[in-house]
């Protein structure tokens, strides 16, 4: 299926589809699948070892964790093609759902491919029933998720030497789904 607007798009992951394509900026079709570990890692760790790793040189023993297993996984693909991926934690007893893991090839960045994951994630975190999403951003991506409705908390801290901020999102109230935004 091919989406033209956000608001099929919201209305299609609010009806639990796991699967979804959208039109993004480049007018390439663009899906975006959820899915557990053992069914996302053979195309996240790739994306994710290029974008963490190598790009911005986080130490490849703080990449990987026990949350991998635990969360939900987004790949994002164009033509079949693993092109970003982002991760959902399991919902905390306060109802807050942590988001992370948020990388997108460096050729596709600004073209819709991060807003499409970051939607896909938000929603399923209403569809959880999380109260809060919450991320860590960093500093140079936090207008991104701005954009999308998140609201910066607290001081600039660092994570793998690389500065971040918190930034959270309510879940409630019955908001739409972020709009696929790009920085």
């Amino acid at each position: 299926m091919l989406f033209r607007s956000r608001a099929s798009l919201a209305s299609t992951l609010r009806e639990g589809a796991t699967f979804l394509q959208i039109s993004n900026k480049t007018d390439m079709p663009l899906s975006v699948e959820l899915l557990n570990w053992s069914g996302a890692q053979p195309e996240a760790r790739p994306l994710r070892y290029a974008v963490f790793v190598t790009e911005q040189k986080v130490p490849v023993e703080l990449e990987w964790d026990e949350w991998d297993e635990r969360s939900v996984h987004a790949i994002a693909r164009i033509d079949g093609k693993p092109v970003g991926t982002g991760r959902l934690l399991p919902v905390s007893a306060d109802g807050v759902v942590k988001i992370g893991r948020m990388a997108v090839s460096r050729e596709l960045r600004g073209r819709g491919v991060g807003g499409a994951i970051l939607a896909s994630l938000v929603e399923r975190a209403r569809q959880v029933g999380a109260r809060t999403a919450l991320l860590h951003a960093q500093t140079e991506a936090a207008g991104f998720y701005r954009k999308a409705g998140f609201t910066a908390q607290g001081a600039t801290f660092f994570e793998a030497g690389i500065p971040h901020v918190e930034m959270t999102l309510s879940l409630e109230g019955g908001a739409q789904a972020p709009s696929s935004v790009t920085r």
